[in-house]
């Protein structure tokens, strides 16, 4: 895999720092996705080493890349917008989500956009105009809900141009990893790649032990340097 972390991003440190994985409280909301099919969808498995991954994940853009923009799209996991601002305390987290969700999910330095299932071309274009998010900044769009083979998230590459200062896109899936690097693209993967959600960053055949079966990734999007930009009208 190619490493595009570049030299504003700096090595992966803050994923090795051992931090304990955030409480998980007694009550986890509804999520959403970027399915424009809508639907209530699994309970997502392996809620603690998904939730380490997310930890890793967040340290790294928070220490060493500089992300102060978090995107919870699907808010697969409780916890998340804690650890973020354990990490980064001036960060803003946005979490896309059912408007029944709103009220679990709101709290200081945390937003709530609102889904309702009306596809992911709309979706996207309420969080480019919300306010919320400045896309000619980096943003880190955590969408690690769990999808199938036969519907990946769809509107990745609409997020990919949509980017425009840059960023990252974390994904997760139990599918076969030509499934999930497919998933990932247009975003450039971070070494090492897709991996087993318990090892990552450790590329899989340097780490003993039996994984979750879970694969899981970050890609990066590099920011643009003039030229044409893409903007929702």
């Amino acid at each position: 895999m190619t490493n595009v972390r570049g030299p504003k991003t700096g090595p992966l440190r803050a994923v090795f720092r051992g931090r304990e994985p955030v409480p998980v409280p007694g009550r986890r909301p509804r999520v959403v996705g970027l399915d424009p099919r809508g639907g209530e969808p699994p309970a997502l498995p392996h809620t603690r080493p998904h939730q380490a991954f997310l930890g890793r994940v967040i340290d790294y853009l928070c220490a060493d890349a500089g992300v102060r923009q978090f995107v919870d799209w699907g808010c697969p996991v409780p916890g998340t917008a804690e650890r973020v601002h354990t990490a980064s305390p001036d960060a803003s987290v946005v979490h896309v989500a059912p408007s029944g969700a709103a009220g679990m999910l709101s709290g200081a330095g945390t937003s709530v956009l609102s889904a309702d299932g009306s596809g992911s071309d709309t979706l996207l274009r309420r969080l480019s105009t919300s306010g919320l998010v400045d896309f000619d900044e980096p943003v880190a769009v955590l969408m690690t809900r769990s999808f199938p083979a036969d519907g990946p998230p769809v509107g990745i590459g609409d997020l990919h141009a949509l980017m425009r200062g840059g960023g990252y896109l974390a994904l997760a899936s139990p599918e076969p990893r030509p499934v999930v690097e497919r998933a990932l693209s247009p975003f450039q993967p971070i070494e090492p790649g897709v991996a087993d959600i318990e090892w990552w960053p450790y590329p899989d055949e340097d780490v003993s032990g039996q994984g979750t079966g879970i694969l899981a990734g970050l890609g990066r999007r590099a920011p643009e340097r003039g030229g044409e930009t893409h903007r929702w009208r």
